[in-house]
């Protein structure tokens, strides 16, 4: 079953993200042909000594304004992708069609599940297609040395994460995209306790445990950070408390956010 969830959740959101992925793109490459014009033209003009046939204010007011566009659209393309996550879990389980999602043979943890699942997988493909997209600027502007620093720093990488250091760092990435995710679900199912302005609930909750849990990640890593300076302990084990820290986190978010769906929903 939580293979259909998944199957209905990327089929309702992936046409959307097509499109904005077609559409940065696209952008990237009109930015990344200026560019390279830009490039010719100034190494002609040096060449020859001679100025362009565009005059410098028009192609500074065009790289300018492609440049404004191309980072807009990579926000804009940020913004989408967590709009279009929290709408599909709203309107899925929270808003008008959680009377159906709910009443479905199926458990909330597998819905909360499935929404997980789905919004990491739209979270990495956003980010894949942000890094291809200047690896294919890179590579329309030509510069060849850049492929052969990255693959010397793609081999610094793997070789890294394999210690202690790369370990601890990237698991914690990629907890704390999970928790982050989680988070957001569990302020939506807190909203649902409200009689009245859900929304505001929602947003109020998240906030507020913005606001504790960094102030309590302040404490903690104030506190670890005089420990292992006194006590001399290996120096990544802060990073291993905030690993376990984030994993309690999403425990708390998953079942309880589960169990507010299941028994203290009150759906719109």
């Amino acid at each position: 079953m939580l293979r259909k969830l998944l199957k209905y959740d990327f089929k309702a959101s992936y046409l959307y993200l097509l499109v904005c992925y077609g559409i940065y793109i696209v952008l990237t490459m009109g930015f990344s042909l200026h560019l390279k014009s830009m490039i010719y033209a100034e190494y002609q003009a040096n060449v020859y000594n001679s100025s362009g046939q565009i005059p410098d204010m028009i192609r500074t007011f065009a790289t300018f304004s492609l440049m404004l566009l191309w980072v807009f659209c990579i926000i804009g393309l940020v913004i989408l992708t967590y709009v279009l996550i929290i709408h599909r879990f709203y309107s899925n389980l929270a808003g008008d069609q959680g009377y159906l999602s709910l009443t479905l043979p199926v458990s909330t943890k597998a819905h909360m599940l499935s929404k997980l699942i789905s919004g990491l997988i739209f979270e990495f493909l956003t980010m894949l297609v942000l890094t291809g997209g200047v690896f294919l600027m890179i590579s329309i502007i030509g510069e060849g040395k850049f492929w052969t620093e990255f693959g010397y720093l793609l081999r610094r990488l793997l070789s890294e994460i394999t210690d202690f250091f790369g370990i601890s760092f990237y698991l914690n990435a990629a907890v704390g995209a999970v928790r982050g995710l989680l988070m957001i679900y569990f302020s939506i199912c807190v909203g649902q306790l409200f009689q009245k302005h859900k929304i505001w609930g929602s947003i109020g909750t998240f906030l507020g445990l913005m606001i504790v849990l960094d102030l309590l990640v302040t404490i903690g890593r104030l506190v670890f950070g005089i420990y292992m300076t006194m006590a001399t302990v290996f120096p990544t084990g802060g990073s291993w408390y905030e690993l376990i820290y984030n994993v309690i986190q999403i425990g708390v978010y998953f079942f309880l956010g589960s169990w507010i769906l299941e028994k203290r929903a009150n759906l719109e």
